[in-house]
């Protein structure tokens, strides 16, 4: 089995436990810093992956960085039933996909907009506003800015995009006109 296929279930697990107990922000919250911790220490993310190093030596960490990030008691319970199973290396993944589950869950979603120049405030509003009323879902915004699109916007959310970059637009006008045969 792959390792998106497992993370996936690890995380649809964890968000079915957290909202049964309405803690769905908590958890993510708590899942954030224990990954955080792990992958921002190579060190640690290597003992804790380690063949040789002993189960309970890993555990012993485990518990040493869960009592100082004091995460809630379902992310401690969690991440010390991954150590046990060997499944820690997955951590990453699997707060990516309860990130993405509990997005879909609340209603929620990123919009990455890709932009010629930076934007202020009042055109960011406006641009989430807009695809608040498509998309019918909370929107973060993601802006990246990309001088060669020349204007407009491209829009990413999940796996659509919204092409509206100018640099696009002259690509269409090019290529109808190479089709007509000007």
């Amino acid at each position: 089995m792959s390792n998106t296929i497992i993370s996936r279930r690890y995380a649809r697990a964890l968000l079915n436990l957290s909202a049964r107990t309405n803690e769905v922000e908590t958890v993510a919250a708590g899942l954030n810093d224990v990954a955080d911790a792990v992958t921002t220490s190579p060190a640690l993310a290597d003992l804790l992956v380690n063949p040789k190093v002993k189960q309970a030596d890993k555990m012993k960490v485990v518990n040493t960085v869960l009592e100082r990030i004091g995460p809630p008691a379902i992310v401690s319970t969690f991440v010390r039933y991954l150590t046990d199973k060997r499944r820690i290396a997955l951590l990453d993944d699997i707060r990516r996909v309860y990130h993405e589950l509990a997005d879909i869950r609340t209603g929620r979603a990123t919009a990455v907009v890709t932009v010629a120049t930076p934007l202020d405030d009042g055109q960011q509003d406006q641009i989430r506003q807009r695809i608040e009323a498509v998309s019918g879902k909370q929107i973060t915004l993601d802006i990246q800015v990309d001088p060669a699109i020349l204007g407009g916007t491209v829009t990413r959310i999940g796996s659509t995009v919204w092409d509206g970059s100018l640099r696009s637009k002259l690509h269409q006008i090019r290529d109808s006109i190479i089709q007509v045969g000007l």
